[in-house]
């Protein structure tokens, strides 16, 4: 029973630490449970400087550009680069801190967040869960910008990059179910997301995820269909090879075809114009020919009938 009253305290505490950091304009900060967080605040400026969490347990202070961390705190936090570094956040270190510069004082409200881990393959949907009661508005956002802010008078504001990709159920502020889904998702959704109700007053229940956006893989049907295109790529590349084989067989052999011819008609005009004169002469030349060679006596004997024009010596 003891135990259930610490807890509706600590959470009626948050409540209304929420609350009074929204009314008065309080910056606030997050980090998720067992992970560093780093103070923006700077200390380089300051002569003298502190960090305090409420309502009043000093954390560090900073004196002549040195930075020292309480006593008993060593394991929890660390000053680097004159920020003050929460080494592993744990649940109990959400709260209100202050930070001191020069008498100057600023405020800032750091969140703890346990959140539930989501995986989800890139194209695929994913709904995240929230509920809370008697919201009059909810607020989803990622990291640190908006997914979607709806009110009960049905107004609809998606953030950036999630037009038409994120929603809720009509009926949610009758159910009280403020589950945001995702549509075809997408790598730049990996990241943290955060449920808020009642103007970011109030956190939904769970309130926090962290979604891993994995990429999309291949079912059985998919690599069946993968494999005939394969096979049918394949098939076509073999065709196309043996068409581009004989195109060029046959260009090779034309070019060996018009070569011979070419060949064979050069051969026959050197022939032609070495072949001896009888060869290459008709039949009256022939003829012509043939009755000078064979009449050399006629010829003889026509020369002898001539008159001679040689004298006798006396």
């Amino acid at each position: 029973m003891e135990a259930i009253w610490n807890l509706i305290l600590a959470s009626t505490f948050i409540v209304v630490l929420y609350e009074g950091a929204f009314c008065q304009g309080i910056p606030s900060g997050f980090v998720l449970l067992n992970q560093p967080y780093t103070f923006p605040v700077n200390a380089s400026g300051c002569h003298h400087a502190e960090w305090r969490k409420m309502p009043g347990t000093t954390i560090a202070t900073y004196k002549n550009h040195v930075c020292m961390t309480a006593k008993g705190l060593e394991e929890d936090f660390t000053c680097e680069h004159n920020h003050l570094l929460l080494i592993s956040s744990q649940y109990t270190d959400q709260g209100l801190y202050e930070f001191i510069c020069n008498g100057v004082k600023t405020s800032l409200i750091l969140d703890v967040l346990y959140a539930l881990y989501k995986s989800v393959e890139e194209t695929d949907n994913i709904t995240l869960n929230c509920y809370a009661l008697s919201a009059k508005d909810v607020k989803w956002l990622h990291n640190k910008e908006s997914v979607l802010y709806y009110k009960m008078n049905g107004s609809v504001n998606p953030g950036k990059g999630f037009e038409r990709r994120a929603m809720l159920a009509n009926n949610c502020f009758k159910t009280g179910n403020f589950s945001l889904t995702i549509s075809r998702v997408r790598k730049a959704d990996a990241g943290l997301y955060r449920c808020f109700v009642d103007s970011e007053t109030v956190k939904g229940n769970p309130h926090a995820y962290v979604l891993d956006v994995n990429e999309k893989n291949s079912d059985p049907g998919d690599q069946t269909h993968s494999s005939c295109n394969e096979a049918i790529l394949i098939v076509l590349t073999v065709v196309l090879g043996l068409i581009s084989g004989i195109s060029v067989t046959c260009l090779i052999k034309i070019k060996l075809r018009d070569r011979q011819s070419m060949s064979t008609s050069e051969r026959d005009t050197t022939e032609t114009d070495h072949m001896p004169i009888p060869a290459m002469s008709t039949a009256s030349p022939v003829s012509e020919s043939q009755s000078v060679i064979t009449h050399p006596v006629q010829e003889s004997e026509f020369m002898g009938e001539k008159p001679s024009n040689t004298r006798p010596i006396l």
